[in-house]
């Protein structure tokens, strides 16, 4: 078994509702391995659209795609 710590950001576009972010952010951490924990660190408007925003993710993989 191999833990991996990822700290990343995640485009968030507004037609995503807030009550199915955690499912959203979930989805796309399972691409980059199994989910242990992971936690939103920052939220920021994104710089090149104002349909998205960024959301940084901290996250502990187990088996990490790389």
């Amino acid at each position: 078994m191999k833990l991996r710590k990822v700290d990343f950001y995640l485009d968030w576009p507004r037609s995503k509702e807030i009550i199915h972010l955690r499912r959203f952010i979930i989805e796309n951490l399972m691409k980059k391995g199994e989910v242990i924990r992971w936690s939103i660190i920052d939220i920021k408007d994104s710089a090149d659209s104002s349909s998205i925003k960024k959301i940084r993710i901290k996250a502990v993989l187990i088996n990490p795609v790389i």
